[in-house]
């Protein structure tokens, strides 16, 4: 018998179950020919977090990338710095759920990708277990049709290290 607080996780809401840290489980594009691609690699790692207020942030980056020479973050040499760039995807913004279409809209405040700016886009939402999935509407690059899907796993809680 189910009472109010015996709420099935399956019956909550998009906008209640999203809430979190999701640690990246897989970021892949398939073609309309049946091809899977791996963008970033197929280790590739990343954190996507929802928070409570409205706002979201995603960072997906390839291991392995090179170190700077140099210690200072903003020192980095031209190739040095499209190196990183091309192995790193991040933005962050307000986000909003539509549960009618099982969707989440991101709005990228912030980007790496400049062309992203200002920009709502929209990701199809689906759960299995602890898992989050995100897709995209297909994206068409001269002949090729991509389908991108991004498969996200609830992050366990960390205990927080005190300060000294």
């Amino acid at each position: 018998m189910n009472t109010d607080t015996d709420t099935d996780i399956d019956d909550a809401s998009i906008a209640d179950r999203i809430v979190g840290t999701w640690e990246l489980v897989e970021y892949s594009t398939t073609s309309d020919n049946g091809n899977v691609d791996y963008p970033l690699g197929p280790e590739a790692r990343g954190l996507i977090i929802y928070s409570a207020d409205g706002y979201m942030s995603a960072q997906i980056m390839r291991p392995g990338r090179a170190a700077y020479r140099s210690r200072n973050v903003h020192s980095g040499e031209t190739n040095e710095r499209a190196e990183a760039a091309g192995g790193y995807l991040a933005y962050s913004g307000p986000y909003h759920v539509d549960e009618d279409n099982s969707a989440v809209w991101h709005e990228m405040a912030v980007s790496l990708y400049p062309n992203w700016l200002g920009e709502n886009q929209k990701r199809h939402v689906r759960f299995d277990g602890d898992r989050l999935i995100l897709s995209s509407d297909p994206l068409v690059f001269r002949t090729t049709t991509l389908s991108p899907a991004l498969v996200w796993r609830r992050s366990t809680p960390r205990k927080r290290r005190p300060v000294s």
